[in-house]
């Protein structure tokens, strides 16, 4: 039997020491329009990952969402003050019919760069 997980998560790897990115703030978006509505708001744990933003029972609808995570909070953390990126938006789309399906989006984070891509 499959495990209910929320039907978006997220993970944060620190790629300058090669860790998770623990205790990184994310709030989770979707465009309504033209102005953005808050969905969901974590905190990444020891392992780097939100796994909880949202209920397993959660129906995503079909949209554009935007995930920032609060990553100057993070170097500060770490007492890094030579940072490019106070922050990091990722916007998605989950299309129509799409709705079912598990999006996960890692960040690959460094001081002075990032990359993502749409995760398993």
């Amino acid at each position: 039997m499959a495990t209910q997980r929320s039907p978006i998560t997220c993970h944060v790897l620190d790629s300058s020491c090669g860790k998770p990115g623990n205790n990184v703030p994310v709030k989770l978006e979707m465009l309504n329009v033209s102005a953005w509505d808050s969905v969901a708001y974590g905190l990444t744990d020891s392992d780097g990952r939100v796994s909880t933003l949202l209920n397993p029972s959660h129906q995503l609808t079909a949209g554009i969402y935007r995930m920032t995570f609060q990553t100057a909070e993070y170097w500060a953390s770490r007492g890094v003050t030579g940072y490019f990126y106070p922050y990091v938006q990722i916007i998605f789309e989950v299309a129509a019919g799409a709705e079912k399906q598990h999006y996960h989006i890692p960040l690959l984070l460094s001081p002075y760069s990032y990359t993502t891509y749409r995760g398993s």
